[in-house]
């Protein structure tokens, strides 16, 4: 069975990139092996609190007015969050862990360097559907993935090779330098995204990171000369790029429509929440409420916020399970590192907290592909520690 799991993850690591149904096919197979670790699963609050905010939401669809979409979204929940989380939680052995995130990592890094050559118009921009960067010089980098969901997987990976950068110690200056391109180019990649909200969550992260450096280290000199050299290569790329000129410049609470409809729409949306406020109005139900017809709200099938969408649909129930199960999240994670000195697990919880920053602007935990990433990754790190803890009581 070892085996069979370890090729499901490394199958995952690189196909998961190219499309997400190869996600949702490898992890759901993987659920067939779930009877092996039920054992440590039922005592992984993490686990426990997922399958009771799921269950949850499937409780709701019951009494949804729109049946078919309440129970499309919760697939699109359960998917995302529950089986990816159990494979890569059927990993317990420390060097197998690492290969496979090196994997996810260096394939994905090979498919953000062909978006960029298309970018500038060195490669296709589109194969078979798969959109590596946008129609037109200046449109966003895609990498297979929408925009915004690229934002937030930039700031994840420049966030591992960070973490590893300034804490891993007795590295060697080839290593460093590796460590040190392979960041600056993410946090290019981000750049090119066009992504606001996750320019915004990607500087509160890489601050983050960095205070805690120099707090465990009292250093400051690397850090300096990794934002010197990102604020140079940004500013290379702004000044030389009008699209993204034009993305911050109409940066406007008054005038873009992406800003402006949110305005509009958020007092509504609170409207709606308190004909509900305990269990909301059912999951995907929020978008089909007359009050946001009214006013011809454009939004598609959520409100780009998370927190808003989740206290709509959901109700301060679902926003509470939530909040548990992020707390879950990062003081396993938290845990993990000061046991373990896992640095994977450091870098998840800086990963973590760009991500729910970032939902403050879309609701890209919905799913799939950046849901479906985190929470697999995490099952990853964790997996096999629950063990460990318990042997060491």
């Amino acid at each position: 069975m070892i085996n069979i799991i370890s090729k499901i993850n490394f199958l995952f690591a690189s196909g998961v990139i190219l499309t997400h149904i190869i996600g949702y096919a490898l992890s759901f197979a993987a659920l067939l092996f779930i009877y092996k670790k039920w054992d440590i699963l039922k005592h992984e609050k993490i686990f426990i609190t997922m399958c009771i905010f799921l269950g949850y939401g499937f409780v709701l669809s019951l009494f949804a007015v729109d049946k078919t979409s309440a129970f499309s979204e919760m697939f699109n929940y359960f998917a995302s969050w529950l089986p990816p989380f159990v494979l890569g939680y059927y990993v317990s052995d420390a060097a197998l862990k690492n290969k496979i995130i090196k994997t996810y990592l260096f394939t994905f890094t090979a498919v953000a360097v062909l978006s960029v050559l298309a970018y500038y118009g060195l490669f296709y921009k589109t194969i078979f559907n798969g959109h590596f960067a946008g129609e037109g010089l200046y449109g966003h980098v895609n990498a297979l993935l929408w925009h915004i969901s690229l934002g937030a997987m930039c700031v994840l990976i420049s966030s591992i090779s960070l973490v590893f950068l300034l804490f891993k110690e007795e590295l060697s200056n080839k290593t460093k330098l590796f460590l040190s391109v392979f960041s600056v180019f993410w946090i290019a990649v981000l750049f090119l995204t066009g992504s606001r909200g996750y320019y915004i969550a990607g500087f509160i992260t890489y601050c983050l990171i960095a205070f805690f450096y120099v707090y465990k280290f009292k250093k400051i000199k690397i850090p300096l000369i990794i934002f010197a050299s990102v604020s140079c290569i940004g500013l290379t790329i702004y000044l030389n790029n009008p699209y993204m000129q034009q993305r911050i410049k109409n940066t406007n609470l008054n005038s873009e429509e992406s800003v402006t409809y949110r305005l509009q729409a958020y007092p509504v949306v609170f409207k709606i929440f308190k004909k509900s406020p305990i269990f909301g109005v059912g999951p995907r139900q929020t978008i089909e409420q007359q009050e946001l017809k009214k006013i011809n709200f454009v939004a598609g099938r959520h409100m780009h916020s998370f927190y808003i969408n989740t206290l709509a649909d959901f109700g301060l129930t679902g926003l509470i399970l939530f909040a548990v199960l992020i707390v879950q999240i990062l003081k396993r994670l938290y845990s993990v590192y000061v046991s373990e000195n896992s640095l994977f697990a450091l870098a998840m919880i800086f990963a973590w907290m760009s991500l729910l920053i970032g939902e403050n602007f879309d609701t890209i935990l919905r799913g799939p592909r950046v849901a479906m990433d985190y929470f697999w990754i995490t099952g990853l790190i964790l997996g096999g520690t629950l063990i460990n803890k318990s042997r060491k009581n």
